[in-house]
């Protein structure tokens, strides 16, 4: 109740909020959010003002999904009028809370299944030109093989163990030269699973955009397709079916001209399985991170970890 209280003033000290009774707002804490607090604002006299306030936690800095209040504000100003992304509002960067993000409420339920309908999403929020704002304010994502297997090494390194060790057997042989590659990078969400896909009236909406970065799509597509991170939600895998359409439809919206989407298939063939093996590395050294400390988080990152697997077994064979 203390932060809350302190989280209203930081509101009406900043010129967000009209220095009415403490009673005249309505905080609700949302369920969801794993590292941070996201609350939802509304008052009882304004009747269209309806937020989200996110207070950024400080926790250690994750090698996969790091939180970065500021650009998560960016890529909201970024998308802002494409139908992609909730709105922005403001972004308060010092407080005694820390950053505050402050964002209009999406109103709709999870996600619904449609994977048609989030296909062509992530082709839409793809297909976004790039301009200076965008290329200043995103860190650079890996794109081929190569440094997506470094990436995933230096995960693995954080614990000498047998599971880690054990996983380098499915390390994907790669060359050098990574065959097409990306000749103009994109806003990529790189937290694409189905709990950051809200399902509106005015269609599906991507959101908790903390760790975007300018890089290939394809990283969006298959972390979504991701068995890993199906599972982490809550969800069955996606079935080989289900995938070459996610995949189709995807294609298909981004409109691409004849060769650059046989570019982007072949270079769905050459990184696709590296893709899932970082990913794989991810969930292993999360399922040691927390062993001794989250116990049922350890066991879900473990099986999260084995349907990985699975897939880069069908992919590899």
């Amino acid at each position: 109740m203390a932060d809350e209280k302190i989280l209203l003033g930081v509101l009406q000290a900043n010129g967000l909020l009209p220095a009415e009774a403490s009673d005249g707002w309505s905080l609700e804490l949302l369920a969801g959010g794993f590292w941070n607090r996201v609350y939802r604002l509304r008052s009882r006299q304004i009747s269209n003002l309806d937020w989200v306030v996110k207070q950024f936690a400080e926790v250690p800095a994750n090698p996969m999904f790091p939180i970065l209040p500021t650009a998560e504000y960016a890529a909201l100003q970024f998308l802002q009028g494409w139908q992609c992304a909730p709105t922005p509002v403001a972004f308060v960067t010092d407080s005694p809370l820390g950053s505050l993000l402050v964002y209009e409420y999406v109103e709709g339920t999870h996600w619904t299944g449609d994977l048609e309908a989030t296909a062509t999403l992530l082709a839409r929020v793809h297909s976004i030109p790039m301009n200076a704002f965008a290329m200043s304010a995103f860190r650079k994502l890996p794109t081929d093989a190569p440094k997506l297997l470094m990436h995933a090494e230096e995960m693995l390194q954080r614990h000498g163990s047998a599971l880690s060790d054990s996983l380098r057997e499915w390390r994907p042989k790669v060359s050098v030269q990574t065959a097409h590659p990306i000749r103009k990078g994109v806003l990529v969400h790189t937290d694409c699973g189905p709990g950051n896909v809200v399902s509106s009236l005015d269609g599906l909406r991507l959101i908790d955009w903390q760790c975007p970065g300018i890089g290939d799509g394809l990283q969006d597509v298959l972390t979504f397709v991701s068995p890993a991170m199906q599972v982490l939600y809550g969800y069955p895998a996606l079935t080989l079916a289900q995938e070459q359409h996610f995949f189709a439809v995807y294609f298909s919206a981004l409109g691409e001209c004849p060769m650059d989407a046989r570019e982007t298939s072949e270079r769905l063939r050459s990184t696709r399985s590296s893709h899932h093996y970082r990913f794989a590395a991810y969930c292993a050294m999360r399922a040691q991170d927390t062993a001794t400390s989250d116990e049922k988080t350890s066991r879900l990152y473990s099986v999260a970890l084995q349907a990985e697997i699975q897939l880069l077994h069908r992919l590899l064979s």
